[in-house]
C-alpha cells in the first residue's frame, strides 16, 4: 500500500466536503451558535416559566373537620390558617360546602383538611390532609410550599408546648447532623457533565460520520463519479483507507466543536441557576484524555458506516442500514444516565458502553489508567475487523456495484436461493426473538419445562415446519447422516478435552473479570431443582444437544454454505454464542461452536456434533452433581471448577484427537 496515494484520496474528500456550504453549516457553524441559543433560551424560558407560576398564586380550601373542640385545639388550627395566609400569592378560604365540587371544577388548587385524634396518653393529636394534582408543575409547587409552612407551623407549636413545661427546645435534638461536603467544585461539574455528555458525544459522532459515510461511496454511486477514481493509479485499499481517515477526521472535529459549544454554554447555564462555580475550570486535561479515547470509537464507527456505504447501492439504502446502528448506539449511550453503574474490566470490553462510563468517571476524577487501556484496546481490536470487512467488501465487485434489481424487494425464485444469508440472518432474528421473551416467560413460570418448551417448540419445531412446508428433504438439508463408527469412537477424546479447555478458559474470565453473584446464582439454579441425575441430563445435555445442532449446524448453516469451507463455521458459531443470550459465556460458547461446526463440516453429519454437544453438556452435569464427591476432589476445586494441572493434559489429548480425527474424516459435504 502506498500511504501517499491515500493520503491524496484523503486530501481530495476533505476537500471536496469543505467545498459543500452545506457540510461547513451544519459540522462548524451550527454547533457554534446552536447550543448557546438552546442553553440560554432554555434556562431563561424555565426560569421566567418558575416566576410566573408563583406569582400566579394559588387557591386553597381550608376545611375544619375537627370532632375534639378545646381551646388548645382550635388555638391550633387557628395558627395553622393564619400561618397558610402568610405564604406569598397564595389564597387561603374557608372551605364551602362545595369544596369536591369546585376542586374537580379546577377552582381550587388544593384543599386542606384538618383532622383530630386522641393519642395513646388521650391527647388531641391534630392530622393535616392535602389534597392536591401531582400531575402537573402547579400541583406539586403548591403541595411544597404546604409542606414546608405547615413543617414550620408544627415546629412553632413544638417550640410553644415546650416553653410552657419550662424545658429548652434543644432538649429533643440530642444530635446535630452537619454535612461535610469533600466534593470540589470541579468534581460538581463534572458529575453534572458526566451524565448527558457521553450519550451527546456518542450520539454527535455517529451523526456526523454518517453523513459523510453515506457520501464518500453510495453518493459517489449515485453520481457515477466511482468508476472514475476506481480506475485510478490508487489500489482498492488506498482509497478505502483515504475514505476512512476522511470520515474519522470529520466525525472527530464535529466532536470537537460540538463539546466545546456544550461545555461553554452548560457552565453559563449553571451559574444562571444558582450554582457556585467559583473557581472552577473547564476539565481541560479530562477534555483531552476523552479525545484520545473517542478517537478509537471515532474509527470504528468510521469503518462500521463505511461497509455500509460500500454495501449500498445509493445513499438511501445507506440511510436505511444506518438507522439500526445508531439506535444501538444511541440505547448503549444512555447508560451514562444510570447512577449506579460505574466502569470496570468487564465493560471496559463493550463498545460504546465503555467510552461512556470512561467518559463519566474521567470528568469526576475517578477512573485508573486499566480502564482506559482496556477500552481503547477493546475498541482498536473490533476497529481492525470493521476494516478489514470494509476493505473485503471494496474488492468484491458483486458487492460494489450491486445492481437494483439485487436490492431491497424480496423474492425467492426458487429453493436454492431461499439458502442465503440474508434470510439465515432473518430466521435467526425471529428464533432470537421468540427465544427472548417466550422462552423467557416459559422459563420465568418453570424452569425445567421452560426450557424444554424452549428447545422443542422454539428450536426445533419452525426449523421442521420451514422444511415441510418448503418440501424439502430433511435428511439432506440438516446432514442428518449415519456417521462413521471410528469418527464416533473419537469424539469422546475430542469432545471431553475440548470441553475442558473451554471450561478452564471461562475460569479464567472468571478470574480477572469476576461474574456477578446475581449471575453465578442464576445459572446454578437449573442444577438445584428437585429432579434426578438422567431427567437433568435429558433437559441439560440431550435435549439441547439435538435441536441446537439440527437449528445451527444442519439448518442455519446451510444459508452461509456457498462461500468457504471456514465461513459457515465461523457464522454460525458467532450466531450460537449471541443466541445464549451470555455476554459472560460468548467466548466459550463461541470456541465450541467453531469445534461443532468444523465436525459438522468435515464429517458431514451433525450426528458427530450432536454427540460432541450431549458430552459438552453432561460434563457440566457431572461437575456440578459429584463435584464434592472425594473421587472428585484430585480433579475439582471448590466443587466446581476444574483444577488448572488438567489443562497441559487436556490440550495434549486435544491435539492428539483432532489429528486422529483429520485422518479418519473426509468432507462428505452435498453441494446445493
Amino acid at each position: 500500500m502506498n500511504f501517499k496515494k491515500a493520503i491524496i484520496i484523503y486530501k481530495k474528500e476533505m476537500l471536496e466536503l469543505f467545498r459543500d456550504k452545506r457540510t461547513l453549516f451544519t459540522t462548524i457553524i451550527l454547533p457554534v451558535i446552536l447550543y448557546p441559543l438552546l442553553f440560554v433560551g432554555f434556562s431563561a424560558i424555565m426560569s421566567r416559566q418558575v416566576d410566573v407560576l408563583e406569582k400566579r398564586g394559588a387557591t386553597i380550601a381550608f376545611q375544619d373537620s375537627l370532632s375534639i373542640r378545646t381551646p388548645e385545639t382550635l388555638a391550633i388550627r387557628d395558627s395553622i390558617y393564619e400561618d397558610l395566609n402568610k405564604i406569598e400569592h397564595f389564597k387561603i378560604i374557608p372551605a364551602p360546602s362545595v369544596v369536591d365540587k369546585l376542586y374537580q371544577e379546577g377552582e381550587l388548587d388544593a384543599i386542606v383538611t384538618l383532622k383530630d385524634s386522641l393519642n395513646a396518653a388521650q391527647k388531641p393529636v391534630l392530622k393535616v390532609f392535602i389534597r392536591y394534582d401531582g400531575s402537573g408543575e402547579k400541583g406539586m409547587m403548591v403541595y411544597q410550599k404546604l409542606e414546608s409552612r405547615l413543617l414550620e407551623t408544627s415546629q412553632k407549636i413544638t417550640t410553644q408546648r415546650l416553653e410552657v413545661l419550662h424545658i429548652d427546645p434543644q432538649t429533643i435534638k440530642p444530635l446535630e447532623i452537619r454535612p461535610i461536603d469533600t466534593s470540589t467544585a470541579e468534581r460538581k461539574m463534572g458529575s453534572v457533565l458526566g451524565a448527558m455528555l457521553p450519550y451527546l458525544m456518542i450520539l454527535l459522532l455517529i451523526t456526523g460520520a454518517s453523513v459523510v459515510a453515506a457520501d464518500l461511496v453510495a453518493g459517489e454511486k449515485e453520481r457515477q463519479t466511482l468508476e472514475t477514481l476506481l480506475v485510478s493509479s490508487a489500489t482498492r485499499s488506498e482509497i478505502v483507507l483515504g475514505k476512512y481517515l476522511t470520515i474519522v477526521t470529520m466525525g472527530m472535529v464535529n466532536v470537537v466543536i460540538n463539546l466545546i459549544s456544550i461545555s461553554l454554554s452548560i457552565q453559563y447555564m449553571l451559574s444562571q441557576i444558582g450554582l457556585n462555580l467559583d473557581g472552577i475550570q473547564m476539565p481541560i486535561n479530562s477534555f483531552l484524555i476523552l479525545l484520545l479515547a473517542m478517537i478509537p470509537l471515532a474509527t470504528l464507527f468510521a469503518a462500521i458506516l463505511l461497509s455500509i456505504s460500500t454495501f449500498s447501492r445509493n445513499m438511501k439504502e445507506a440511510r436505511t442500514y444506518e438507522q439500526p446502528i445508531m439506535i444501538i448506539s444511541m440505547l448503549l449511550g444512555m447508560v451514562s444516565f444510570l447512577p449506579t453503574i460505574e466502569i470496570n474490566n468487564v465493560l471496559a470490553l463493550v463498545p460504546i458502553i465503555n467510552i461512556a462510563l470512561l467518559f463519566k468517571a474521567v470528568l469526576i476524577g475517578n477512573y485508573q489508567l486499566s480502564h482506559l487501556l482496556l477500552t481503547i484496546g477493546s475498541t482498536l481490536v473490533l476497529d481492525v475487523i470493521a476494516i478489514w470487512i470494509t476493505i473485503k467488501l471494496f474488492n468484491t465487485e458483486s458487492v460494489l456495484f450491486r445492481t437494483q434489481e439485487e436490492g431491497g424487494k424480496i423474492k425467492i425464485k426458487n429453493k436454492r436461493t431461499f439458502f442465503s444469508p440474508f434470510y439465515g440472518i432473518v430466521y435467526f432474528c425471529l428464533a432470537l426473538a421468540a427465544l427472548y421473551y417466550l422462552g423467557g416467560k416459559w422459563q420465568a413460570a418453570n424452569l425445567v419445562n421452560g426450557l424444554i418448551q424452549s428447545e422443542l417448540i422454539i428450536i426445533l419445531f419452525p426449523v421442521l415446519l420451514v422444511l415441510r412446508l418448503g418440501k424439502y428433504k430433511p435428511a439432506e438439508i440438516l446432514r442428518l447422516k449415519a456417521p462413521k463408527a471410528k469418527e464416533l469412537a473419537i469424539i469422546p477424546f475430542f469432545a471431553i478435552s475440548a470441553s475442558m479447555i473451554v471450561s478452564i478458559i471461562a475460569q479464567v474470565i472468571n478470574y480477572f473479570f469476576p461474574f456477578p453473584q446475581e449471575y453465578i446464582e442464576a445459572m446454578s439454579r437449573i442444577f438445584t431443582q428437585d429432579i434426578s441425575f438422567w431427567e437433568l441430563f435429558i433437559v441439560i445435555a440431550l435435549i439441547p444437544g439435538i435441536c441446537e445442532e439440527i437449528l445451527f449446524r444442519g439448518f442455519l448453516m446451510r444459508f452461509f454454505k456457498k462461500k468457504s469451507f471456514w465461513y459457515p463455521i465461523f457464522t454460525t458459531a458467532i450466531l450460537f454464542a449471541i443466541f445464549h443470550l451470555d455476554p459472560f459465556r460468548f467466548l466459550p460458547v463461541l470456541l465450541l461452536g467453531i469445534l461443532l461446526g468444523y465436525i459438522a463440516m468435515k464429517t458431514g453429519s451433525i450426528v458427530n456434533s450432536m454427540f460432541f454437544h450431549i458430552i459438552n453438556n453432561s460434563l457440566a452435569i457431572v461437575i456440578t452433581t459429584f463435584g464434592e464427591q472425594n473421587w472428585m476432589k484430585v480433579f475439582i476445586q471448590d466443587g466446581e471448577n476444574l483444577k488448572y494441572w488438567l489443562l497441559l493434559p487436556a490440550i495434549l489429548i486435544f491435539i492428539l484427537s483432532m489429528k486422529a480425527f483429520n485422518k479418519i474424516t473426509v468432507s462428505r459435504e452435498v453441494q446445493l
